[in-house]
């Protein structure tokens, strides 16, 4: 007897087959995804850090820090959204040890979406 088509065990194998490998393909893609959404995440951060400490470099002199953002209040950076990415600053001021110069820590937090 020569049969010529396709079993039900062939389809079931082919069909699982292609299951696993699109499973995967998913996966590598959902992964990749969520890779470059946190580097997108990450550089913007980093760019709002840059602008917010960039005023700061003009408030640098010891007579004037009183009146800048971060000593007085006035003028902070304040919460920031960017595509629907809520950047939220944070400022740690610590003097420097035996000196009359002051350490300024800016930590950006954000939370990622899916």
């Amino acid at each position: 007897m020569n049969k010529k088509g396709v079993t039900l065990i062939e389809i079931i194998v082919a069909t699982l087959l292609f299951s696993v490998i699109m499973f995967g393909m998913v996966n590598l893609y959902l992964t990749a995804k969520r890779y470059v959404l946190h580097s997108r995440y990450k550089n913007t951060g980093s760019q709002l850090g840059k602008f917010f400490l960039d005023p700061l470099q003009m408030d640098v002199r010891n007579d004037q820090w009183g009146t800048n953002c971060l000593s007085g209040g006035i003028g902070c950076p304040v919460n920031q959204t960017i595509y629907h990415v809520n950047y939220i600053p944070n400022y740690t001021i610590n003097n420097v040890a035996s000196t009359d110069l002051r350490r300024v820590i800016l930590t950006i937090n954000w939370s990622e979406q899916d």
